[in-house]
């Protein structure tokens, strides 16, 4: 739990007792509580979980189902209030699960996201107007590079059915549709930078750099989205390029990412991982 929930964790196992989360990395703020309470266990197979959030109980149900060698983890959490909507807890669960998923198949976790300084609701004029992330891949620049622009591990890579790419400046990048995130090709440089315009919705147009750089045998991938026009309209920005770049390592190094949105982007609706 240390490695992908927080980084002070005291646990209850039993029916009425709960798991508290606290730390930098622990997904607590003033409007999310630092515990779970443990409503029921089926052991092996179901945990029932209530998370205050926004000042209401909402249910978590976790179901471990054994695959094959692995094991599918499915997470639902229903009934999250709608004010709720600015901290996008589908990509929180998902970096959650990410985490999860490389602590147990890859010994250390994928991005931890920062909690200390994550205010959705209440932001000010101070608030960053950009976001910078970073990931190690401990692979060549070769294959992350290779996974953000080859159309089909796309596919794979951040769920799109037809991603659209074409290797030149100003060339098209689209990942779901016109509209929905990328848009054209600004700079490429083979497997080693790479830059593009982004619009989601009436949003204005920003920009994506995404840089690769070869450390000690390992790829240091660093990602900057800038040109927002205000702290406000990048909220949700940071914690889902977090998912994103967490994704990127369990592709990198695992061959796949193993979690499935059941949703669109920004909604509150089921997310499962596949652990093999």
């Amino acid at each position: 739990m240390l490695q992908w929930l927080g980084n002070e964790i005291s646990a209850d196992l039993k029916v009425g007792g709960s798991i508290r989360f606290l730390g930098p990395n622990a997904p607590t703020t003033a409007e999310l509580a630092n515990y779970w309470e443990i409503k029921d266990i089926k052991e092996m197979k179901v945990l029932l979980l209530s998370w205050r959030i926004m000042g209401s109980d909402t249910l978590l149900l976790i179901r471990f189902n054994p695959i094959g060698p692995g094991t599918m983890i499915q997470v639902n959490h229903g009934a999250v209030p709608v004010s709720a909507k600015n901290y996008h807890l589908p990509e929180h669960w998902t970096l959650l699960l990410a985490n999860f998923k490389s602590a147990v198949e890859l010994g250390q976790p994928a991005l931890r996201f920062d909690f200390s300084n994550y205010h959705p609701l209440i932001v000010t004029r101070y608030d960053p107007t950009d976001v910078r992330l970073s990931v190690v891949c401990k692979v060549p620049p070769q294959l992350p590079f290779d996974v953000w622009t080859n159309p089909e591990k796309l596919k794979h890579f951040i769920r799109a059915d037809a991603p659209r790419v074409h290797k030149a400046y100003a060339g098209i990048y689209t990942w779901w549709s016109e509209g929905h995130g990328p848009v054209v090709f600004k700079k490429m440089e083979q497997d080693r930078e790479l830059e593009f315009s982004w619009v989601l919705g009436d949003e204005p147009e920003t920009l994506v750099n995404v840089r690769f750089e070869e450390v000690n045998g390992s790829t240091l991938v660093t990602l900057h989205h800038s040109g927002f026009r205000s702290p406000e309209a990048l909220i949700g920005y940071d914690v889902g390029w977090s998912g994103i770049l967490a994704e990127l390592k369990l592709v990198c190094e695992l061959g796949e990412s193993g979690i499935e949105r059941i949703s669109d982007w920004g909604q509150v609706e089921p997310t499962q991982l596949e652990r093999e």
